[in-house]
């Protein structure tokens, strides 16, 4: 893998798990934002559309290629498939069942960038991928594993596969996969729209398609957004939340300038770990962070393998 595209992914991670800190911190001082999330994401992702248009227009203007329109709203409308999809999981299924689904993304993203993009990972940079893809899920399935040790019962092997034993059974789990299905498609138009145009503009193009559609979602599910919703945007921790967004969605993008799809949207899921190690040491939680360590080095090693891995 390209230096650039991991510096500029790392970093990404890093400030990516700082946001995801903000949330938990914001949302745990004011409990009411938890039903206006759709809301929240709204506005901050309207502020962090500016801030990319602003660097657009610094960095050298829009820089379109021909056709360049096209990735962009098909990125666009995929985002709008992952944002349904996501909400009507969430909504049907416990969040414990759906979150180890989106581990399978990076394994499956491959596939679609071999077709789309003509993107072959290394051999070496194919093991990382699926070092970091186990370690993900099994980060993910701890919440669920919490879940049935507190109610007493005993984990049984099978428990370590209920997001896929529950495929048949359960709606909101159709409907995460299906929010994996959007989403292996949209990285790799994402990846040619910042390919094809200025990356700050392209993003801005369709971060705020996507913040156009929670506009929606959120009218919908929470009602009309207020002026006093409008000026919470004020406090510094919605600044931070703001500014966290836009360069959480610029690096890795800019990233797509110097390195394959499959190795860029897997890189990315180092978020989790450090989300992780973050979370210990500002909020405090602590709650099964041994096995969490483990699926954190499986990552970890496969982030190695990345780095050593060339595309073919």
């Amino acid at each position: 893998m390209h230096k650039e595209a991991m510096a500029l992914v790392l970093i990404g991670c890093v400030v990516e798990a700082v946001y995801n800190i903000c949330l938990v911190k914001m949302t745990r001082q004011n409990p009411l934002l938890k039903k206006k999330m759709s809301t929240l994401v709204c506005l901050t992702g309207c502020v962090a559309t500016g801030l990319l248009f602003l660097t657009a227009y610094i960095t050298g203007g829009a820089e379109m290629t021909p056709g360049w329109w096209r990735p962009v709203l098909i990125t666009g409308c995929l985002l709008g498939g992952v944002l349904f999809a996501e909400f009507r999981a969430f909504s049907l299924e416990d969040a414990s069942l759906i979150a180890p689904i989106s581990s399978t993304t990076p394994a499956l993203v491959v596939v679609t960038s071999i077709i789309i993009l003509g993107e072959y990972p290394s051999w070496i940079g194919w093991v990382g991928i699926q070092f970091i893809a186990t370690g993900t899920y099994l980060l993910n399935i701890q919440a669920y594993l919490d879940k049935r040790r507190k109610s007493g019962e005993a984990i049984r092997w099978t428990d370590w596969l209920a997001p896929f034993a529950m495929l048949a059974r359960s709606k909101g789990v159709r409907y995460a996969y299906l929010c994996v299905l959007f989403a292996i498609f949209s990285l790799n138009y994402e990846a040619m729209a910042v390919r094809q145009a200025n990356v700050a503009f392209a993003s801005a193009c369709i971060l705020g398609i996507a913040s156009l559609l929670n506009f929606l979602i959120a009218m919908r599910t929470e009602g009309r957004i207020t002026i006093k919703e409008v000026t919470f945007l004020r406090q510094p921790l919605v600044i931070t939340i703001s500014l966290c967004l836009f360069f959480t969605i610029f690096l890795p993008n800019a990233a797509f300038r110097y390195d394959i799809v499959p190795y860029v949207g897997t890189l990315k899921r180092l978020q989790i770990p450090i989300t992780i190690i973050f979370a210990w040491f500002f909020l405090n939680e602590r709650a099964s962070f041994r096995e969490r360590f483990s699926g954190g080095s499986l990552m970890a090693l496969g982030a190695v393998l990345l780095a050593l891995g060339n595309t073919k």
